[in-house]
């Protein structure tokens, strides 16, 4: 058995771009087990894939906000224990930062990553044993899998990605009505879509007989959703959810059409039809990825806004 320890910690929508690679080394090295360290807040990812055996938080956000604690230090004491409890063959630092490098220290095993051509921070790819070349022009689950396959020593098939996600028992609240989940929120304002594009994709939505759902994370998105919610009759606002109910959610939507958003991609990856816009990202590179269940596709790109008509038209073809 070949115990393996991926290191990819934040945010969701790069966590999700390395979903792929499970299956991967799944298929190629079948004797192996592979163990997952990540945040605490983004750890029901991992937790439902079923090619995850096991999964170890961090809490590094908090903890750097934190660091006169006593909590603080304990839960950096019980992530270091539970790393070293693990004899790990192969570690494999996906994140290519100082803050994820840091956790190399405590393994035991080989330690893979990006060479320092290829990393985010020059100074992480000091940590690693064996460092791999892989181009920054790709998409990030292409470089995620290739950096896997280097580590290995396979040659990908091809270049559909199964991500593997499964909820088996779908709980979508009691929500009787057909419905579609729409991804307004966005960290950064240049990411957003105009109010009055989603106006009319809602409409089109109600002429179609689907209930349109509007999860939120910050208060600006709560007072975002609560006015489309206002101007269309077939919206609902949904509670505050944590990201386990709110795959439960999506996992019985008939689309997802959303912003460059870590819940569009988990969307795609629960294998959803789903539409991507972008205005201020580029989707060539950290797009919705096709996923080999569901058609999805990518509007926009930096500076050019998706319109509402060409949104309609792409969620007529997957639906």
């Amino acid at each position: 058995m070949v115990r393996i320890l991926i290191i990819k910690t934040s945010s969701l929508g790069d966590i999700i771009h390395c979903l792929p690679v499970i299956n991967d080394i799944k298929y190629f090295v079948p004797e192996s087990t592979i163990d997952w360290l990540v945040e605490e807040s983004f750890a029901d990812v991992p937790r439902i894939h079923p090619g995850v055996n096991s999964v170890i938080t961090i809490s590094l956000r908090s903890w750097k906000k934190n660091l006169g604690e006593k909590s603080t230090w304990t839960g950096l004491y019980k992530a270091i224990k539970a790393i070293r409890e693990n004899h790990y063959d192969i570690i494999i630092d996906f994140q290519g930062l100082l803050k994820s490098a840091f956790f190399t220290l405590f393994t035991r095993g080989d330690i893979h990553g990006f060479d320092k051509a290829s990393i985010r921070e020059t100074a992480a790819s000091y940590f690693y044993k064996h460092t791999h070349t892989v181009s920054k022009q790709i998409h990030a689950v292409v470089r995620n899998r290739e950096l896997a396959s280097k580590c290995f020593q396979y040659e990908l098939l091809d270049q559909s990605a199964h991500f593997g996600l499964e909820i088996h028992n779908i709980n979508n609240f009691n929500l009787s009505e057909r419905y579609v989940v729409l991804i307004h929120g966005s960290s950064k304002k240049s990411k957003q879509w105009p109010m009055e594009h989603w106006l009319k994709v809602i409409h089109f939505f109600n002429v179609l007989g689907l209930r349109v759902l509007l999860p939120w994370g910050s208060l600006d998105e709560y007072h975002f959703s609560k006015a489309l919610r206002k101007a269309s009759s077939n919206s609902l606002v949904l509670p505050k959810m944590n990201i386990s109910n709110l795959a439960n959610i999506i996992s019985g939507a008939k689309c997802v059409i959303g912003v460059d958003s870590g819940l569009t991609h988990l969307g795609n990856a629960l294998g959803i039809p789903t539409v991507g816009l972008y205005m201020d990202s580029n989707p060539y590179l950290n797009g919705v990825y096709p996923n080999i269940k569901v058609p999805s596709v990518n509007l926009g790109e930096i500076g050019m806004i998706p319109t509402p008509e060409s949104t309609i038209s792409q969620i007529e073809a997957i639906i």
